[in-house]
């Protein structure tokens, strides 16, 4: 059962970053999204684990960025949450990536 919606603004430093963020949070056939981890953080960039074991690096505005974006995955990852959707906003290179937590 999932509830209560959340909305993260995450900046990325430039459009062609944020086109990478965004499809690595395309939607697959099992409704699932295709980033499996965090593989590590260091000041602005976040190294994305996905689910076919490839690493890629995505570069943020700022620690900040990175760190809310961390801390997403992880809740996803351990079942916290659950991706619903991601909507390219048109000004400084922001995505919202919307998401549900999940209730027991």
């Amino acid at each position: 059962m999932s509830n209560m919606r959340k909305l993260d603004h995450i900046i990325c430093s430039d459009k062609y970053e944020r086109e990478k963020l965004t499809s690595l949070f395309s939607i697959q056939k099992d409704d699932s999204v295709f980033v499996m981890d965090v593989e590590n953080l260091i000041d602005n960039e976040i190294i994305i684990k996905l689910k076919d074991k490839s690493c890629h690096s995505i570069t943020l505005k700022n620690k900040d960025n990175a760190n809310s974006l961390y801390l997403l995955i992880k809740e996803i990852k351990n079942g916290k949450r659950r991706f619903v959707s991601l909507e390219n906003l048109s000004s400084n290179n922001e995505i919202r990536i919307i998401t549900e937590t999940i209730l027991f």
